[in-house]
C-alpha cells in the first residue's frame, strides 16, 4: 500500500491489516483513524510511522500492509 507513503503528515489512515510482530502469518487489524506522523525509507523499503487510536506509536512497512482480506 504505497499510498500511505505519499499521504500528508497528520492525516488519518484507513483501516488496514499488518502481520503480528511484523513477521508472523497472523494479521492484526489497525483501526481506521490512525494518524500518520512521518514517512521513512530504510534498508528494507518504505514505511510510515503512525499513532494508533489507542495512543501507541508504531512503524509499518508499506510492503507488508494488506488493504483487506
Amino acid at each position: 500500500m504505497k499510498s500511505f507513503y505519499k499521504k500528508r503528515n497528520g492525516s488519518s489512515l484507513p483501516k488496514f491489516f499488518y502481520p503480528v510482530n511484523g513477521n508472523k502469518n497472523v494479521l492484526r487489524e489497525v483501526e481506521a483513524g490512525a494518524e500518520k506522523l512521518r514517512s521513512f525509507t530504510g534498508p528494507n523499503g518504505q514505511g510510515v510511522v503512525a499513532r494508533e487510536t489507542n495512543g501507541n506509536v508504531r512503524s509499518f512497512s508499506t510492503s507488508k500492509t494488506v488493504a483487506s482480506l
